[in-house]
C-alpha cells in the first residue's frame, strides 16, 4: 500500500479561511489540494435554523461529526437526530440534509475532496469569526443552486426543515 502524499498534520478547530457560506460560519480545515484530492475537511457552525435544501454528493461519500450542538438528519427514509459526540455517514448518491435544532458545530470530511472547494467557490470571506444570525440572502441561494452541479453535487428539493422530525 502506497504512502499518503501528504505529511502527519495536526489541525486546530477554527483554523484555514473563514467563509460565509449560506448562514454558517465556515472554516475549510485540510483542502483537497493539501491531500492530493483525497479527502476534505471543513469545520461549519451553524446558526439555530440552518437547514439546506435536499441535496446528494454524486461522487463523494460524507462524514459529519457533531462537535457541539444538535441536528435533524434528513434522507430518503425520514429524519433521525445527531447530538454531540455522534457522527452522520451520508454515503454517496444518497439524498439528505441536515437542520441545526440548536445552534452546532460540525466537522465534515469528504471522500474524495471536493466539498472544500464547494464552500471556497460560493462563500464569502468572514471579515468576522461571528455565525450569522439570519438566513442565507436570496443571492447566497442563487450561487449555490449555479454552482453545484460543477462541484459534483445535485440539488433534489427545497429544504426539509417545516418535515416532521
Amino acid at each position: 500500500m502506497g504512502e499518503l502524499p501528504i505529511s502527519t498534520t495536526v489541525v486546530d478547530g477554527g483554523t484555514g479561511e473563514p467563509y460565509r457560506f449560506l448562514d454558517t460560519l465556515s472554516f475549510v480545515a485540510l483542502s483537497g489540494s493539501e491531500t492530493d484530492g483525497r479527502f476534505s475537511v471543513v469545520e461549519m457552525r451553524l446558526r439555530e435554523g440552518h437547514c439546506p435544501p435536499m441535496h446528494v454528493h454524486e461522487n463523494a461519500d460524507e462524514l459529519v461529526q457533531v462537535t457541539e450542538g444538535r441536528l435533524t438528519v434528513f434522507d430518503e427514509e425520514g429524519s433521525q437526530e445527531a447530538t454531540t459526540g455522534e457522527l452522520v455517514v451520508l454515503p454517496r448518491g444518497e439524498a439528505h440534509s441536515l437542520l441545526a435544532t440548536e445552534p452546532t458545530t460540525i466537522v465534515t470530511l469528504t471522500q474524495p475532496a471536493g466539498f472544500g472547494a464547494f464552500v471556497a467557490d460560493v462563500g464569502e470571506p468572514a471579515e468576522e469569526r461571528l455565525v450569522p444570525d439570519t438566513p442565507p440572502s436570496d443571492a447566497a441561494i442563487e450561487s449555490v443552486q449555479r454552482k453545484a452541479a460543477d462541484h459534483g453535487i445535485e440539488i433534489v428539493g427545497p429544504p426539509p426543515a417545516d418535515r416532521e422530525p
